[in-house]
């Protein structure tokens, strides 16, 4: 075989295929590391979507746009562009006999949302009349590091278009982000 046709050039390999862009089907294996170079509990492993739809963060989108499959790349974003600063906004108190009578500061609970998505928030704070309860993200306010290879990438399929333009289209109701009442939903976390 040349080294034309196996995409060699002055000996060096060149990435053949498609390169992630806007509507290339990808299937990406990630690590993600916090602030202190830790790995996040329970991140890592595998992801597909088509590309260029809003599945990533814009920040780390843009920084493997151009990449081919067997590429890898760490790519460091700033807290503004990873899950954003930390804001004392989202820390609300919520009546104490929605809790368990156990609740401590440092728990964690998921709640859910009227459209059935989830959000973690985590006890600051417990007295006799309420908990204290932060909404922002785990990472928020952090430096994130993501260690990202790129598995495979293909044209995407019409069908997997039309449901990357769908979720695209429809974003989340801002309404529906009023959560519903708190005492049917608290589910604790492992700590």
């Amino acid at each position: 075989m040349s080294k034309r046709q196996t995409g060699e050039k002055n000996g060096a390999a060149r990435p053949r295929g498609f390169q992630l862009g806007p509507g290339v089907w990808t299937r990406l294996r990630y690590r993600v590391f916090d602030a202190e170079g830790e790995l996040v509990e329970g991140s890592g492993g595998e992801l597909g979507f088509v590309f260029g739809y809003g599945t990533l963060l814009p920040a780390l989108e843009s920084a493997l746009e151009g990449l081919a499959a067997g590429a890898k790349r760490a790519v460091e974003l700033a807290a503004r562009d990873a899950y954003g600063e930390r804001s004392p906004a989202l820390e609300m108190e919520i009546a104490r006999e929605d809790f368990p009578p156990d609740v401590a500061a440092g728990d964690r609970f998921e709640l859910e949302r009227e459209d059935g998505t989830e959000v973690v928030v985590r006890v600051l704070g417990v007295s006799d009349d309420g908990v204290v309860v932060d909404f922002n993200h785990p990472l928020a306010g952090q430096r994130i590091r993501f260690e990202i290879e790129v598995l495979e990438a293909r044209a995407g399929t019409p069908e997997e278009l039309e449901i990357a333009e769908s979720a695209l289209s429809s974003p989340a109701d801002t309404e529906s982000e009023t959560l519903i009442p708190v005492a049917d939903l608290i589910r604790r976390l492992p700590s």
